[in-house]
């Protein structure tokens, strides 16, 4: 049976942070969400508008219809407005003994004020001293400790004391400093490093608090499910999606978009190496030194998102074998070339190598092949081809294939390139039967 959580907070009528971001984040961790909503905001990318509180009676409400009906795993509380609201919170957690993570959600990221200051005064003294987790940025553990927090001994002593107000542990997220997480639990302080992402944060704080919630609503241990959240919101941050004038909101399904991507590359590229060993003339185009073909997700970053054989295809008598499993990370020689033609073109994502004696027929086929000579610029062609630096900018359009004569102690090699690893295996395949018949 699928587990049930509560988030408890505001409506973000840009649909990028706050119960909308709460839900999404549920839904994709595999559990039902319900929600008790606290504030009605008219807020979108650039920042909240206006704040409309709901009364305490009307939170209240919600909370014991989904009570009486449902069985909490866990809960999160976000934006909460008003003491009168915080109080209602906390009772009704206490009484149920809901295990919760507290969320102290004082302002947008986008900017606006989402929380009392009189407020305050009643999250540090009724709902704290509840709580499973307590998750402040940096500006959030000022408003409730009085800490500073400029370095993680300011974020350290900020935890502290959060914990003698009561809380179980607390995580003062530094995504406003080094990206450094400090964790404090009982009998323990865990750093939890991260790195700057490019993209859109609208809504990271809570798709960060409700990743929390979903882990320790599954079981996981308060520190796996704290380094999971962070990895989760990181990954969302990058996918962010550009929409709207501001801070771009976060996508919460970026790790189901990923990993159906992943699964796609694997099965092309295993279509791709079926079809090639399916050709018997496959073999005129391998070098002694065997090739690979391969393919990267979209946005690929290193050789972790590239798949290709693990050992390559090798010839062996008069047919081309696999030498291994497909797996991502497979091959580094493949990984520089694709990685190289996506910073040309990110659509260009597959590349096979063959034996430079195919290049003939790239003219006869009308394929565009470009030389890559190592003493013209050698210093961007090295960059190039090792997965560094800016490319050089005099190859436009994209060729169908590049290809060096071997020199500074390289093997001569041609290497196609393409969208999918299945199109190029098309053309290797192609060129394979040109030379055995010459027929196009």
């Amino acid at each position: 049976m699928p587990k049930v959580v509560l988030t408890i907070g505001g409506s973000d009528s840009g649909g990028g942070a706050g119960i909308q971001a709460d839900l999404k984040t549920f839904s994709i961790l595999g559990l039902h969400g319900t929600c008790a909503i606290t504030a009605v905001t008219a807020q979108n990318t650039m920042g909240v508008q206006k704040v409309f509180g709901l009364g305490p009676e009307v939170v209240a409400s919600q909370l014991t219809s989904i009570t009486n009906d449902f069985s909490i795993a866990f809960a999160k509380t976000g934006m909460l407005f008003s003491a009168e609201i915080v109080d209602v919170v906390a009772e009704h957690l206490k009484r149920k003994r809901i295990a919760f993570v507290l969320d102290p959600v004082v302002e947008a990221e986008a900017g606006g004020r989402l929380l009392r200051p009189s407020a305050v005064k009643s999250v540090q003294e009724h709902l704290i001293p509840l709580a499973r987790v307590v998750t402040p940025n940096i500006f959030e553990a000022e408003a409730l400790t009085g800490v500073r927090v400029k370095d993680l001994e300011g974020a350290e002593l900020a935890a502290r004391k959060l914990m003698d107000l009561g809380a179980k542990a607390a995580v003062v997220k530094g995504g406003h400093l080094d990206c450094t997480d400090l964790l404090r639990e009982e009998g323990a302080v865990h750093q939890l490093q991260g790195k700057r992402v490019v993209g859109g944060n609208h809504g990271v704080g809570c798709t960060y608090s409700a990743a929390l919630t979903s882990f320790l609503a599954l079981g996981s241990p308060l520190l796996d499910a704290a380094l999971k959240s962070k990895e989760f919101a990181a990954l969302a941050v990058a996918k962010s999606m550009d929409v709207g004038h501001g801070a771009g909101p976060v996508n919460q399904a970026a790790t189901k978009l990923e990993e159906a991507d992943r699964f796609r590359v694997l099965c092309d590229v295993q279509e791709a190496v079926e079809r090639l060993l399916a050709e018997p003339n496959l073999i005129t185009v391998i070098s002694e030194a065997g090739s690979n073909i391969g393919e990267a997700i979209s946005g690929a970053t290193g050789d972790q998102d590239i798949a290709a054989v693990k050992g390559g295809l090798i010839r062996s008598g008069n047919r081309v074998h696999q030498s291994g499993c497909l797996k991502f990370g497979a091959d580094g020689r493949i990984s520089r070339i694709i990685l190289a033609a996506m910073r040309f073109d990110p659509m260009v994502r597959a590349a096979m190598i063959l034996n430079i004696e195919a290049l003939p027929a790239c003219d006869a086929l009308g394929l565009n092949a470009e030389h890559i000579d190592p003493r013209d610029a050698p210093d961007e062609w090295e960059k190039m081809f090792r997965g560094r630096g800016p490319p050089p900018r005099n190859v436009a359009p994209f060729p169908d294939a590049v290809w060096e004569n071997g020199e500074r102690g390289r093997e001569p090699m041609l290497m196609l390139l393409g969208e999918h690893a299945s199109e190029v295996a098309e053309v290797a395949i192609r060129i394979s039967r040109y030379l055995n018949d010459g027929k196009i």
